[in-house]
């Protein structure tokens, strides 16, 4: 079973990811952060300069991930990605409508990627400027980024009505670090029980 999670920039995405895959004890791919991506993609994010060419490289980097998992899906399993084509289709209106139709050419990259669920997390953006404060990432400005949560945040609530497999899933109130907030994303997706490691009170 395959499980794309994905939302606006700073709603948690990673830590649902890493977090679920735990739960599952199957794999899971993030699709990075500042160490991982190539040193030019964050300082032309932060400018708005090569949309197609930033576009791109995370369709590369989605198709990667998804070709791997391919290769070693199996019956039973649970895979998490963060990251599907509505991802980049909803980051299409960061840009100038000039670059629009350069743009819907790459996002065709991921008309091969099928998912069993697309969760679309989406929040209030006080949620999401109180989780980009606590991490402090000097490459972030917190203004910023919720400026980009709203505009992206907004493309995700329209694009998730067409999206097949999407079910829509606002995180207020949940903490992933939390088994509660865990367990609602599972509830809430429809997602298979995870299994639980056995933990037993034994003598010495």
């Amino acid at each position: 079973m395959r499980i794309a999670i994905v939302g606006g920039p700073g709603i948690g995405k990673s830590t649902l990811v890493r977090q679920l895959g735990d739960l599952y004890h199957n794999g899971a791919y993030g699709e990075g952060e500042k160490g991982v991506w190539d040193p030019r993609v964050l300082e032309d994010i932060a400018v708005g300069r090569n949309p197609v060419g930033v576009t791109e490289y995370f369709a590369a980097l989605y198709d990667a991930n998804y070709r791997d998992c391919v290769a070693h899906d199996a019956p039973g399993r649970v895979v998490f990605f963060e990251g599907a084509r509505i991802t980049l289709e909803a980051h299409i209106a960061e840009y100038p409508a000039e670059c629009h139709a350069a743009l819907h050419r790459v996002v065709c990259r991921g008309d091969h990627w099928t998912f069993d669920r697309v969760i679309v997390l989406t929040s209030s953006s006080a949620t999401i400027e109180k989780h980009i404060r606590l991490r402090n990432r000097p490459h972030e400005l917190a203004e910023n980024m919720v400026r980009r949560f709203r505009l992206i945040d907004a493309e995700f609530r329209r694009l998730a009505h067409r999206e097949q497999n999407a079910i829509l899933i606002d995180r207020d109130g949940m903490e992933f670090h939390e088994r509660s907030g865990l367990d609602a994303i599972v509830a809430a997706a429809g997602l298979p029980p995870y299994p639980e490691i056995p933990y037993r009170d034994l003598p010495c």
